[in-house]
């Protein structure tokens, strides 16, 4: 009996500690990033696409983009007729899901952009996340 015991003790014990070792967290892999200027070449709105193929979710807490003095997330918000833009300090991504990044939805503000930039260019995004750490992608600058 007490073998029996033993026996099942151990058995839930390697049920529990292998499914412990089934979890593999947060897998994040960005593409299709690219960035469009405003006319006058000051500002600019940055697009991507986030998807998460791993079985935990995770939070995209900020973006830099090398060629700006400031980046911010925002959200573009419909009332009506009319939307407007706010600010998203952290974005989840769900596990097995996607996060895009396009105009009138989610969107990167990179205000002050530096002088000489050209379509074809690529800059670099460095995105930070809460589990997955940082992550940089190569965006190509591009009119649309």
């Amino acid at each position: 009996m007490i073998r029996n015991k033993q026996f099942v003790f151990l058995l839930f014990a390697l049920i529990i500690f292998l499914s412990a070792c089934g979890s593999s967290g947060p897998d994040i892999r960005v593409e299709s990033a690219w960035l469009r200027p405003d006319p006058l070449w000051e500002n600019a709105a940055g697009y991507l696409v986030i998807n998460n193929d791993g079985d935990e979710n995770d939070v995209l807490i900020d973006i830099q983009v090398e060629i700006a003095a400031s980046s911010t997330l925002h959200q573009t918000v419909f009332e009506g007729d009319i939307h407007k833009m706010e600010a998203v300090p952290r974005l989840e991504i769900p596990a097995g899901g996607q996060i895009i990044l396009q105009p009138l939805s989610y969107h990167l503000m990179v205000m002050d952009l530096e002088s000489g930039l050209e379509y074809g260019q690529t800059v670099t995004y460095t995105l930070e996340f809460e589990k997955s750490g940082v992550i940089t992608v190569e965006a190509e600058i591009r009119p649309e």
